[in-house]
């Protein structure tokens, strides 16, 4: 009688493993979805960056170019300003998204 409840308990403790690793193996497929999901918010991120940093040289040659500033030109400036102000607004939350 002793050796049976021996091989229950091993049973039990076999079962109770095996639902462990299922859990384990669920909570791994998540957490590869979620690693997924941030590699591609980060890929768009990167997007952003490149498009910022384009619009950035495409302002500063712009700004070159210029002759003497003028009324317009300062607008020009203020404008660009705001926009870029915006996008580094734009990545930070896309980095904090990140590292969330």
């Amino acid at each position: 009688m002793e050796l049976e409840q021996h091989i229950q308990r091993i049973e039990e403790k076999t079962h109770l493993l095996l639902k462990k690793l299922q859990q384990v193996q669920s909570d791994n497929e998540l957490l590869h979805q979620e690693i997924d999901s941030k590699e591609r918010e980060l890929a768009l991120c990167q997007k952003t960056i490149d498009n910022l940093e384009n619009k950035l040289k495409l302002a500063k040659i712009a700004s070159v170019t210029q002759g003497a500033p003028t009324s317009e030109d300062e607008e020009f400036k203020k404008e660009i300003r705001r926009k870029i102000n915006d996008y580094i607004g734009e990545i930070d939350r896309c980095i904090a998204m990140l590292n969330s």
